[in-house]
């Protein structure tokens, strides 16, 4: 990328020049791209090799149906929707702290949502079956209606990203403003066509998530899931993850001199994030209290979190992804500190993440009949190819194919921030 911006009073990067934006890229832009295309390559090649062989090459079986791909759908479409809530918000009720980084909120929302999409794809096995959808189209499935909105919201976000990027792509002459001019009545139409996007935008980020919610919440015979709670959980989880990494991003981009804001805006992001956080721990408590309570038909699964096999990863959400990152943000003093913001969002991610992990689990491991010899699962264990229950580790193929998807993403990111404006003309 460009160099450095200097730094001016206050933390606040100076926006880099247009002559810098066009600069050649520099080596280590270069290394880093190269990098991200070799692992593209190594998860493209597994891939394949998934497809050639079938599912059994994952760690998934009957009983666990959905893995480590399903639980980075459900983690990416949250970031996706976690920031174009931010970046959507911010516009609708006129919090004019956030224009600096309302572009980087909608290219992350859409990158991300994008990412969520391409994790479909190795989890069916046979990736041109998705094709069934469209051609046997169920409208009471709510796997359908998470498909279409996922959709509909990429190339939503897609337009969202060209609409903030189109009014300085034709300052440069780029033919992908489409002729776009840069009057003062083309550019009032402009915000004009920015609110109406964010009017549409806030509800559809807030309904992409809850869709994927109630694939969850709405299966009536698995009682750790079926709750009116998911989708308000998956709402929160959302805006705690997207903030968080948006958050890092912003930092990011203005060391390198592709953003520029003071570090208020930093403090005012954290404060609104230990907000989320203490609504998502709220959540959580309410989720396990009524879990817990006497009779209740969950409280098998959620004894297995309490103290079961489940509990270190239980622990580990609740006290690093929860506890740790809020009393860092409620502390004035690092919250006034970017470098400690970035950190409590980057252990809020990653405690979101593990959320996601212990509700896939917990939810399969376990048939909803525990009568034996258990469920086929495919290979032996404990000298029998049946099982009560299965504990699911991905394997290696598994975690190269996720790479591979990381990396395409990652990728992209670093294309368009390299060479689409992010910095708002209002902002500087």
């Amino acid at each position: 990328m460009s160099a450095a911006a200097p730094v001016v009073p206050g933390g606040t990067a100076a926006p880099a020049s247009r002559s810098d934006a066009r600069a050649r890229p520099s080596r280590a832009l270069v290394l880093w791209i190269a990098l991200l295309l070799g692992v593209v390559g190594v998860g493209v090649a597994a891939f394949l090799y998934q497809f050639a062989n079938g599912l059994v090459v994952t760690g998934m079986r009957n009983t666990v149906m959905w893995g480590q791909y399903i639980l980075f759908f459900m983690f990416f479409v949250g970031l996706s929707a976690g920031g174009l809530i931010v970046a959507s918000a911010g516009r609708l009720f006129g919090i004019k702290a956030f224009k600096p980084i309302t572009r980087l909120a909608v290219l992350e929302a859409t990158v991300a949502v994008m990412l969520a999409a391409t994790f479909i794809l190795p989890d069916l096995g046979r990736p041109e079956r998705i094709l069934n959808i469209p051609l046997y189209f169920n409208p009471t499935s709510p796997m359908i209606w998470d498909i279409t909105i996922v959709m509909v919201y990429m190339a939503m976000s897609a337009f969202y990203v060209w609409l903030y990027a189109r009014a300085d792509l034709a300052r440069r002459g780029s033919r992908l403003a489409f002729g776009t001019g840069t009057s003062e009545a083309t550019m009032a139409r402009e915000e004009r066509v920015k609110s109406v996007m964010a009017w549409i935008a806030l509800p559809a980020a807030i309904l992409l998530h809850s869709i994927t919610a109630w694939i969850f919440g709405l299966q009536i015979s698995r009682g750790f899931w079926y709750s009116s709670l998911m989708a308000p959980m998956f709402i929160t989880s959302a805006l705690v993850s997207g903030m968080g990494l948006v958050i890092i991003l912003a930092i990011v981009l203005r060391h390198l001199g592709r953003l520029s804001f003071d570090d208020g805006l930093v403090a005012l992001l954290g404060g609104l994030l230990g907000v989320f956080i203490a609504v998502e721990a709220f959540l959580l408590l309410a989720e396990y209290l009524t879990a817990t309570y006497p009779g209740a038909p969950e409280g098998e699964a959620a004894a297995r979190m309490l103290s079961g096999p489940y509990l270190p990863l239980f622990l580990f959400e609740v006290l690093v992804g929860l506890v740790i990152p809020f009393v860092i943000l409620a502390t004035r003093r690092l919250r006034n500190d970017p470098r400690w913001v970035a950190a409590a969002g980057g252990i809020a991610i990653v405690g979101i993440f593990v959320h996601r992990l212990n509700l896939v689990l917990n939810g399969l491991s376990f048939p909803n009949v525990a009568l034996p010899p258990g469920l086929p699962i495919g290979v032996p264990q404990d000298g029998s190819s049946f099982a009560e229950s299965y504990w699911y580790v991905p394997t290696i193929v598994e975690w190269l194919v996720v790479l591979g998807i990381l990396a395409m993403g990652a990728l992209l990111f670093t294309i368009a921030a390299r060479f689409l404006p992010m910095q708002e003309p209002e902002a500087h």
